[in-house]
């Protein structure tokens, strides 16, 4: 979910955010090599610029931060859409530091891993969450800011019962200003972030994604996506992530999930499907 409670004098939204991380997605390689450079394959990796590439500018900033330590080229197989509202540049980039760490040999201790999640802001206000998944070993976060503070709240150590996603993709690109442009800044009241993992599925189905409205104005196949996932069986809840144009589908267990899939694939096939 994503609720917006105000604007602040700098420009950036202040947000109320539920995130949580698929287990699927872009894949990052690094090896050493006497300059930063960055190579992009894949689904997706046509569409994608090297110059400016945060993936890159993320390597050069830790870089930075480690001047001792060697300079390395970067892979990045681009298997999500580029624009699609699931943070795939921003978990690219985190991915990116933590593996630099891995090759450096750098061990942070829990203080060092907390400023430099900090630190982090500057590349980007999704970029601190991400590389919270990667440097705290957690798996839902809570955002309660711009995220440019750099201090996402870890949720639920205990077990957790699986919920099963499917994602959709109508195969638009969405400028995510663009939506924030188009946005009717009727804002929300702050809320309490859900205390155990037993709630959330009751706590998602009594919020929302605040940008939902604007998406569909500018993308009308956002309705139809959410219309399709909502047909499928046992969907148990089915939301536009973040900016869009990509939605999700919540499921109880796997072959539910996989039916869906194959059954949203079959009736549009020009769609991006993920299970």
């Amino acid at each position: 979910m994503l609720q917006i409670t105000h604007k602040e004098e700098s420009g950036f939204h202040y947000l109320q955010s539920l995130i949580t991380f698929y287990g699927k997605g872009d894949q990052v390689e690094v090896a050493a090599n006497n300059a930063f450079s960055l190579t992009v394959k894949g689904e997706f990796g046509k569409d994608l610029p090297i110059e400016g590439n945060l993936v890159l500018k993320a390597a050069e900033w830790l870089g930075g931060l480690y001047p001792d330590q060697s300079k390395a080229s970067v892979i990045l197989s681009k298997n999500l859409p580029l624009s699609s509202g699931i943070g795939g540049g921003s978990s690219d980039a985190a991915a990116t530091i933590a593996a630099l760490l891995d090759l450096w040999g750098i061990d942070l201790n829990y203080s060092e891993k907390i400023n430099l999640i900090k630190a982090s802001a500057i590349l980007g206000a999704d970029i601190p969450v991400c590389l919270a998944y990667h440097l705290l070993g957690q798996n839902f976060f809570w955002i309660d800011g711009t995220g440019k503070e750099g201090k996402p709240e870890a949720l639920w150590e205990e077990d957790f019962k699986e919920i099963y996603l499917l994602l959709v993709n109508p195969g638009i690109a969405v400028s995510t200003p663009s939506i924030f442009k188009a946005y009717d800044k009727i804002y929300d009241k702050p809320i309490m972030s859900p205390t155990s993992s037993d709630q959330l599925l009751s706590f998602l189905k009594r919020t929302k994604n605040s940008l939902t409205s604007a998406a569909r104005e500018l993308v009308p196949e956002i309705s139809e996506v959410l219309r399709a996932l909502n047909q499928t069986p046992s969907c148990l809840l089915a939301r536009m992530s973040g900016s869009g144009a990509t939605c999700f589908g919540l499921y109880d267990n796997p072959d539910n999930c996989m039916a869906a899939g194959k059954a949203i694939k079959e009736s549009h096939p020009k769609w991006w499907v993920m299970t």
